[in-house]
Parts: structure tokens; C-alpha cells; sequence
């Protein structure tokens, strides 16, 4: 019976802790997201005062096309950047399942 509440414990105890690992790194990937879409709306308040500017319509397709392809360039950067972080907070928030779930339980078994 003790053996059965040690085991309980032990397995509550690494859920939380999966939990833990979980909430972190949700919260790091969302505060990754607010700082990628503060970057874009910064890059397209900057886009709106140049073609403000603009005095031409080749000058307005040249403003268009850089920003264009600024943009393109981020865009690639940041979806890498959040599938490698996705990736990390997936691989940290399972680990401690698989490491470590199944230990508990094959003492009762």
C-alpha cells in the first residue's frame, strides 16, 4: 500500500513537472509570436511613410519590390524560427513522459 502512494506521488509529481515544461515553453513561443508580429507591424508602418513619399509610380514598384522582398526574407526567417522553437518546446514537454512515466508504474505491475 505504501508502495502504491510512493509510486502516486512520484508519478504526480513528474506531471507536474511535464506541466511546468509545457507552460514555459508555451509562454516562450508566444512571447516569440508577439515579438515577430511587433517586427512585420514596425517593417509596415515604416513601408506606409516611404510610399507617402513616393513621387513616382517606378519609385512606388521599386519601394514595393524591396519591401516585397524584405518581407519574404523575414517571413522564411521567422516561420524557421518558430518551427525550431515549436520543435524544442515539443521535444522538452515529452521527454519527461517518456523518460520517466513508465517508471512508477512498472513497480506496480
Amino acid at each position: 500500500m505504501t508502495e502504491h502512494i510512493g509510486t502516486t506521488k512520484q508519478a504526480t509529481k513528474q506531471f507536474e513537472n511535464t506541466v511546468s515544461t509545457v507552460v514555459d515553453g508555451m509562454q516562450e513561443y508566444n512571447l516569440k509570436v508577439l515579438e515577430i508580429a511587433k517586427i512585420n507591424a514596425d517593417a509596415a508602418f515604416d513601408y506606409a511613410k516611404q510610399i507617402v513619399s513616393v513621387k513616382s509610380p517606378s519609385e512606388m514598384m521599386a519601394l514595393w519590390t524591396a519591401h516585397a522582398r524584405k518581407q519574404f526574407d523575414a517571413l522564411t526567417e521567422q516561420t524557421k524560427e518558430l518551427a525550431t522553437l515549436g520543435k524544442k518546446v515539443s521535444s522538452a514537454s515529452v521527454e519527461p513522459l517518456t523518460s520517466g512515466a513508465a517508471k512508477p508504474f512498472s513497480k506496480v505491475a
